[in-house]
């Protein structure tokens, strides 16, 4: 594997958190990796970081979470102009059909997974999307 990732991890589950942490950083996959328990707290991270010198190549963005969703999340990334840069993989522990639906109508979102997911499937994905070589 060539070029590593910078990434951006949002879910409110804390031991999905350092599982996907751990999965990334054991393969390799990233050189930066940022934590959020929240979106809004990601949101307010990227508000107080406009000129963020490395903006995510990848945000893995939990759908279900408590005050602010994942499409909500992504609703409020809009006025960032660098999120044309970031590709975005959603992630639930349950594949609901509605769900599924909305992910597949919103063209900024690259793919949803279950969780925890795959580290294979990841990369798998990853490498046929171009975004990890």
């Amino acid at each position: 594997m060539g070029k590593t990732l910078s990434i951006m991890l949002i879910d409110d589950n804390p031991t999905d958190l350092f599982v996907h942490e751990r999965f990334l950083v054991h393969r390799k996959i990233s050189h930066h990796i940022v934590k959020f328990i929240s979106a809004e707290e990601a949101l307010y991270y990227l508000d107080e970081h406009p000129s963020l010198t490395e903006w995510p190549d990848l945000i893995l963005l939990d759908i279900q979470m408590p005050v602010m969703n994942g499409f909500d999340f992504l609703i409020q990334c809009k006025k960032f102009s660098q999120m044309e840069k970031s590709n975005i993989i959603m992630l639930s522990s349950s594949l609901d059909f509605g769900d599924i639906n909305r992910v597949k109508a919103n063209p900024h979102v690259l793919a949803l997974m279950e969780k925890p997911f795959d580290i294979d499937e990841l990369i798998a994905l990853l490498e046929v999307n171009g975004i990890l070589q």
